[in-house]
């Protein structure tokens, strides 16, 4: 252990000793009895000897001292390097190959069961139920549209996750909005609006619920952006991947899976590793420190991987290289780079607070500016009064 080590160890055992000694001293002024938790005369003396690396994790435990390190140690590279590999496979699985799709095919069969139906359908009374049984108002179909009217939804802002402020609002004043299949703006007053915030945030919520059981579930979260300002052939392949339950809410769901491992990995080696130091399971410990970095860092390995793939295809001329972006690969990266900065921003500002209070505190106290001289005079004169009053 190096010298600076070592007297860092001891600095911590004189403190605590300090501590030990000012209770006691407040303790006896009180005239209460004091009972250390510490025998220092032979615990002082026994870790003041000790030169081995594991005294600063005893002593943590000992004095039951808050662990934080945000130094990276080898093992959290490897934790880091082994959950952006395994999400970034996981993402070439999900977005870059078709492995899901019988495992889809089962899920959107099980969608148009009896079951599911029975409970769509008391989501879609219940949602009713506020307009007097008549339709929602983001239902509305009567313009031009490739393929069936029942799927409808790819076309209708208030459909789209993305977008749920203005589909509360269409809930509340019955006027729909969305865009036909050439991207032309379509409006219109349909149904019957809610004008309690509350129930129509509660009618929204169960229609979008039923809808998201449905065989082609919810559009993709955002795709009604591209259907109204994207070009016609996007617009095309957007539909038709919606038509064939390619390019849906299900398919933003699967895309969640590589985000999740990685949080559940790092999340668990954060437990385990401030558990070796402090002996105490602590759950949110992942949430801070160096963990928030851990996060950013395994997430942005997943998303450089994604966009790099995903980029090749497109300059290979791959017409279906948009569906293959991993969105909330890239919204969980963007996430975790603010939490970091928020963290790191957090710290500056408790720092500065603290340095300006040592500023305030030093102006305070600080003796005015004399000679030596000065000073060396008004001690003889403080000197003077006191034997003065004591002589008197």
């Amino acid at each position: 252990m190096s010298n600076d080590c070592l007297k860092l160890k001891d600095n911590i055992l004189d403190m605590y000793k300090d501590i030990d000694e000012l209770q006691k001293e407040m303790h006896h002024l009180k005239g209460e009895k004091y009972i250390s938790k510490y025998n220092f005369d032979k615990f002082y003396q026994d870790y003041r000897n000790r030169t081995d690396n594991k005294v600063f994790i005893d002593l943590i435990r000992k004095f039951n001292i808050d662990y934080i390190d945000e130094t990276w140690q080898k093992a959290d590279w490897v934790i880091v390097f082994i959950a952006g590999t395994i999400g970034s496979l996981l993402d070439i699985l999900i977005t870059q190959t078709s492995i899901l799709r019988p495992l889809d095919i089962k899920i959107a069969k099980m969608m148009q069961s009896n079951k599911v139906t029975s409970f769509k359908n008391i989501l879609d009374k219940f949602s009713n139920s506020f307009r007097d049984g008549k339709s929602a108002p983001i239902d509305f179909q009567d313009f031009k549209m490739p393929g069936l009217k029942s799927l409808h939804e790819q076309f209708s802002f208030g459909h789209d996750p993305l977008r749920f402020i203005q589909g509360i609002i269409q809930m509340m004043t019955g006027n729909y909005k969305g865009v036909d299949q050439f991207g032309e703006i379509v409006t219109a007053q349909f149904g019957q609006g809610i004008p309690n915030i509350f129930h129509a945030v509660i009618s929204y919520i169960a229609h979008m619920v039923s809808d998201f059981c449905n065989a082609n579930s919810l559009p993709f979260p955002g795709s009604t952006f591209l259907m109204q300002f994207g070009s016609q052939e996007t617009r095309d392949a957007l539909a038709a991947a919606y038509r064939s339950q390619l390019y849906n809410s299900r398919t933003f769901v699967y895309q969640n899976l590589p985000s999740l491992f990685i949080s559940i990995l790092i999340h668990g080696w954060a437990i385990y590793d401030s558990y070796t130091q402090t002996k105490k399971i602590n759950f949110s410990i992942g949430s801070n420190l160096k963990y928030q970095p851990m996060l950013l860092v395994s997430n942005a390995m997943v998303m450089t991987s994604n966009l790099a793939i995903t980029g090749t295809r497109a300059a290979l001329g791959d017409l279906h290289s948009l569906f293959r972006v991993n969105w909330p690969v890239i919204l969980n990266t963007v996430k975790h780079s603010i939490k970091y900065l928020m963290n790191e921003n957090k710290r500056i500002n408790s720092n500065g607070k603290k340095i300006e209070e040592l500023l305030i505190e030093t102006k305070k106290n600080r003796l005015p500016r004399k000679t030596v001289d000065e000073y060396l005079i008004s001690l003889d004169e403080e000197y003077q009064v006191y034997l003065e009053s004591n002589y008197i």
